[in-house]
């Protein structure tokens, strides 16, 4: 049976009127109460906000007044620090005026660097002025000085101060510093808030700081600074001292005085306060008549109310517990679906449902749980397609930051712009080259011909002409640079379907660069910057295809590898420099000067007649021999060129004829001397030697990766006191094309001429570790002495060269004999000491050939590590004969001896030289009559003796 809500309303209804009344009552009762409390905060606020207000706006007054300062011609005349002298007595005369016209109490410059250039200031308000000088320092550093700042500084009273950073007529930045007196913002606010205002500032006992003893406040330890009606309040303070302590003040209730209900509030400063005591900022306000208000709205409700609360309170209990009790279930089942809590909802409404008879709270119990089911599948069903979407936003957000990175991080330049060449975006390389405000893309373009261009052809991509616009243009940089860009156009839809230009440009500036630098490095040399090789050869045709007269110059630096072996290539370089900038002195503009290689240089003379050439060498000679200065050795050196040249045509018709010729002459030039130069003469013998130099060039390169031109042969060296062979002396044989046999004395020096000699030293002393080695294995073990060149005993590498072979053959180093030649050229002879030393150490023993010729044979047996001294062989002809040379050979072997070598006779042809050889002391002997050279050295290795002829 359905027991309807409204009876039960008719039942209760008494009960319910008097909770109504009850709760009326109480509303009533906290309602009084609240708004006397929310009205006393109001007042606290609006005090605090009226007080921060005044604060403001005298901040922006004194601002503005300090702007108005220091456009005065004395503060605007201060130039820093060096203004001081005058700049305190002109601040002192501006703050006269301005304290009687404006009220400011204290004025003051300070440099950016927060140094003080002067003050003028209130002497009874600021009796410190140290003190207010660390106030502005502190917060100057506490704040950015380039920004408007204001602080309150509280001493003998306190005082707002406002920091405004200016600008001085020399361009100098300062700053100015304002302060006056808060005394004007107290009554102002007094004015605007009808409640009086106190200052209470710490008291000290200090006479300075007490100007009488009405203001002194010993209970809280205060002096009172400054107050709205100044008497009343001091009264009204003086009596509240000895009521209740200063910090507990506004915590208390309404103070009674004088049939008055008094409340205090202190406010606080919201301003940065920088040194000096802290202050207390004390509210008086009246609040009689509103206190007795709610004293009597009290009474009333609780007198109202009490009866009827008390006659109710049980009826209420017992009756309504249950259906309330449904309906608060209810309201927080539907309070906890906005938090989604649909299970928790469900059981709250199930543990308070049930009902004896079922009534409308039945009807709103089920309603309810009906529709948190359907709230909890639609939240499930949203959940999903909320995360389904989410996960196609993320997809959507990676691919357009992937896109944004992509187009930002490519080296390509890339902008997109309307049909009307408006810029809607660009990327980061786009605007990092071109920052400067610019909106229309046709801006960019340094010339009006490319822009015109580039709009013609633009008009027909617009025009479904063409699909896509590809164009080269020169463009301005920010720096007012050119920048060659390579662009392609191409028409896109953008975000919101709208039809744009997709421009995307690389930069081929520094292309262009390279292609200029190489197409001048083609043809020039890049240390002298005169032309090379290349442009020779085209100077030289075309004055060969004009078929007119004329002439080519070849130029040498005499001993130029001595000057950088010496002096190093930085020192050579710049005597190449220096004859390059000679020659450009020396010809006229018609001639072409080059560097074909090295120390080489060349002049193409177009128009030059033989009778004209020979002045012209002679003069160019004299100023091409020159000196160069070695700062690093506070000295100069001197260097000479040699100068061959040949006529055109007589001397050639064709670009290789002439160079020949040329060089021929240059050549011939040399051979008279440094510093000479020569015309090409055809009657000279220069040009066969020449040819016959080349030809055996060509015959050693090919006998050294051959096996069938180059032979060793071998000659035995006889122990004269032992009649036994020592060791053998290797000696190079060379054969030609045909077969026949080429002489040492031509085909060794046309090596040295041609760069060959160290090649041909490295494939003997190869060829002779062979040799022994495999001689070694089949029982043979002797000594062979291997002549060396001077290239090579120069060489750093030499002895690393011959202990890798010894070590390569695993050959006894005490088996090889290195010879050098007494006569050999040695130019750098403490390498050459070096690396025998070094070779001795290793137990590579040294033989000096053809002692006894020359002036250096003597300094050479005190400084090179010796153990065998050959003397010369024209010594030893005729030895019988030659009383003199008996002499002088028993002479050196005594003096050889005594340095711990022995001697070795060359040349020795019959048994009667080689008895007198014995006779005189020589040790070794090694001639013809000892054994010839030949290949057969296994024949000689089986006899073990010579073959005495």
């Amino acid at each position: 049976m359905l027991l309807s809500l409204k009876w039960k309303a008719v039942v209760f209804l008494s009960l319910v009127l008097i909770i109504v009344t009850g709760a009326w009552v109480i509303q009533q009762i906290n309602q009084t109460v609240t708004n006397y409390e929310n009205r006393l905060a109001e007042d606290d606020t609006r005090q605090q906000l009226i007080l921060d207000q005044l604060l403001d706006d005298n901040f922006l007054r004194l601002s503005q007044l300090a702007q108005l300062i220091t456009e005065t011609p004395g503060i605007q005349k201060a130039s820093g620090l060096g203004a001081r002298s005058g700049l305190p007595q002109d601040l002192e005369k501006q703050w006269v005026l301005l304290n009687i016209s404006t009220g400011i109490d204290y004025i003051a410059l300070y440099s950016m660097n927060r140094e003080p250039m002067g003050n003028a200031f209130n002497q009874t308000l600021f009796r410190s002025p140290e003190s207010i000088q660390v106030a502005v320092t502190d917060a100057l550093e506490t704040n950015d000085p380039a920004e408007p700042q204001s602080f309150i500084y509280c001493g003998f009273g306190c005082s707002q101060f406002v920091i405004e950073p200016f600008v001085l007529a020399n361009g100098a930045e300062a700053l100015i510093v304002v302060a006056q007196s808060i005394a004007d913002v107290i009554q102002r606010f007094q004015q605007l808030s009808g409640d009086d205002l106190a200052v209470l500032l710490p008291w000290a006992p200090e006479a300075d700081q007490i100007p009488g003893e009405d203001r002194i406040l010993k209970n809280w330890e205060s002096r009172l600074w400054a107050a709205s009606q100044f008497k009343d309040t001091r009264a009204l303070l003086s009596y509240a001292e000895n009521v209740h302590p200063l910090d507990k003040l506004d915590s208390e209730d309404a103070l009674a005085f004088s049939n008055q209900k008094l409340s205090f509030n202190f406010l606080s400063l919201n301003y940065n306060q920088s040194g000096g005591p802290t202050p207390h900022l004390v509210t008086v306000s009246d609040e009689t008549r509103h206190y007795d208000t709610m004293v009597s709205s009290l009474t009333t409700s609780l007198l109202t109310g009490l009866l009827a609360l008390l006659a109710s309170e049980i009826a209420l209990i017992l009756l309504t517990l249950g259906p309330l009790k449904r309906v608060v279930s209810v309201v927080d089942a539907l309070n906890l679906l906005p938090q989604h809590e649909y299970k928790r909802a469900l059981s709250v409404i199930e543990r308070n449902s049930s009902s004896l008879f079922p009534d409308e709270l039945s009807l709103l119990e089920e309603s309810t749980r009906f529709v948190t089911r359907e709230l909890q599948a639609l939240h499930i069903e949203v959940g999903e397609k909320n995360r389904s979407l989410q996960d196609q936003i993320a997809i959507i957000s990676r691919s357009r930051a992937f896109l944004e990175r992509l187009i930002d991080s490519s080296h390509l330049f890339i902008v997109i712009q309307t049909f009307d060449c408006e810029i809607l975006s660009r990327n980061s390389k786009f605007k990092k080259d071109f920052s400067r405000p610019v909106r229309s893309f046709n801006d960019f373009f340094a010339s009006q011909k490319s822009l015109g261009q580039y709009l013609q052809r633009l008009s027909e991509l617009k025009n479904n002409m063409r699909d896509v616009l590809q164009f080269d243009s020169e463009f301005v940089s920010d720096q007012g640079g050119t920048i060659y860009l390579d662009w392609t156009c191409c028409i896109v839809e953008d975000e919101r379907g709208q039809r744009v230009i997709l421009t995307t440009g690389i930069d081929l500036t520094q292309r262009k660069r390279d292609e200029e630098a190489l197409e001048w490095l083609a043809h020039n040399d890049p240390l002298t910057g005169i032309g090379n090789r290349r442009s020779f050869q085209n100077d030289l045709g075309k004055v060969l295809d004009l078929e007119c007269e004329g002439a080519i110059v070849f130029i040498d630096v005499d001993r130029f590898k001595q000057i950088n072996d010496l002096y190093g290539h930085t020192v050579g370089d710049q005597a190449l420099i220096q004859i390059a900038d000679s020659l450009r002195k020396s010809v006229r503009s018609s001639d072409s000067i080059s560097r074909l290689a090295g120390d080489e240089f060349t002049i193409v003379l177009p128009d030059m007649h033989r009778a004209k050439l020979p002045g012209f060498l002679a003069k160019l000679s004299g100023l091409l021999n020159g000196q160069l200065l070695i700062p690093a050795e506070g000295r100069t050196i001197e260097y000479n060129v040699s100068v061959g040249a040949a006529l055109i045509p007589e001397h050639g018709a064709t670009e290789q004829e002439l160079i020949v010729h040329a060089d021929m002459a240059m050549y011939q030039a040399k051979k008279k001397g440094g510093g000479q130069w020569q015309i090409y003469d055809p009657s000279s013998g220069d040009l066969a030697d020449l040819r016959r130099d080349h030809n055996l060039s060509s015959l050693l390169r090919h006998a050294l990766n051959s096996q069938d031109f180059l032979e060793l042969n071998f000659q035995p060296i006889l122990s004269i006191e032992h009649q036994t062979v020592s060791h053998y002396e290797v000696l190079l044989r060379l054969r030609n094309f045909d077969g026949e046999p080429v002489f040492p004395n031509d085909f060794i020096p046309a090596a040295e001429r041609m760069g060959l000699i160290q090649l041909i030293d490295d494939w003997v002393l190869e060829r002779v570790m062979q040799r022994m080695a495999s001689d070694r294995y089949s029982g043979h073990s002797y000594s062979l002495s291997v002549n060396i060149s001077a290239p090579t005993l120069q060489s750093p590498d030499f002895p690393a060269r011959v202990t890798e072979l010894l070590q390569s053959y695993a050959v006894d180093p005490a088996s090889l004999v290195i010879e050098l030649t007494e006569t050999a050229y040695i130019e750098n002879f403490q390498m050459v000491l070096k690396n025998l030393q070094d070779l001795s150490n290793n137990g590579v023993m040294v033989a000096l050939d053809d002692f006894g010729v020359g002036f250096s044979s003597f300094s050479y047996l005190k400084k090179l590590p010796l153990s065998y001294v050959k003397l010369d062989g024209s010594y030893i002809r005729g030895l019988e004969d030659s009383p003199d040379n008996q002499v002088f050979v028993e002479s050196l072997t005594r003096m050889v001896s005594a340095f711990g070598m022995e001697t070795i006779a060359e040349f020795v042809e019959d048994a009667q030289t080689l008895a007198k050889l014995e006779e005189l002391g020589v040790a070794y002997a090694q001639g013809y009559f000892i054994g010839k050279p030949t290949p057969q050295l296994e024949d000689m290795l089986a006899e073990n003796k010579p073959a005495l002829c």
